[in-house]
């Protein structure tokens, strides 16, 4: 997915809407959000904006959720109500949900999925709150060849 389609900004009313697509393609055998995963691509939202997040989970096979966490390899959520529900055991196949949250904090923060193992296979790319302005999505890295 372009980049330019993972943010929708209402700047009057302070909120982003963030689109992931789990296995969006078969980029790290499918464990990504919109096509990237191993931290390629960073999501900066202001402090105080509202977040709502659209989890759709294109695997055929798999379950997998999208969750904003504090850390590496955990399921503390870094903000109440910022998972899709039943995080640890995911969305089944073609199922898609929303969630919202207010990112009331500064800090670096992981778009994961927190489904046992998904994360270490890819799964997760990188959320900082900060004193910016506006939201902004940037590719940190290209893929690997």
């Amino acid at each position: 997915m372009p980049l330019a389609r993972w943010l929708s900004v209402d700047t009057a009313k302070k909120t982003v809407i963030v689109r992931l697509i789990a296995a969006y393609n078969g980029v790290y055998g499918g464990f990504n959000f919109n096509g990237y995963g191993k931290g390629q691509v960073l999501i900066d939202v202001p402090q105080g904006w509202r977040v709502r997040v659209s989890c759709t989970n294109d695997s055929s096979s798999l379950s997998h959720s999208c969750a904003i966490v504090r850390g590496v390899g955990t399921t503390a959520l870094a903000f109440p109500g910022s998972a899709s529900p039943h995080a640890q055991a995911g969305l089944s196949p073609h199922h898609s949900t929303t969630f919202s949250f207010v990112a009331a904090h500064v800090g670096n923060f992981r778009i994961a999925c927190v489904v046992a193992g998904h994360e270490l296979a890819g799964m997760w790319d990188v959320l900082d709150v900060s004193h910016r302005r506006l939201p902004s999505v940037t590719l940190l890295r290209r893929l690997p060849r």
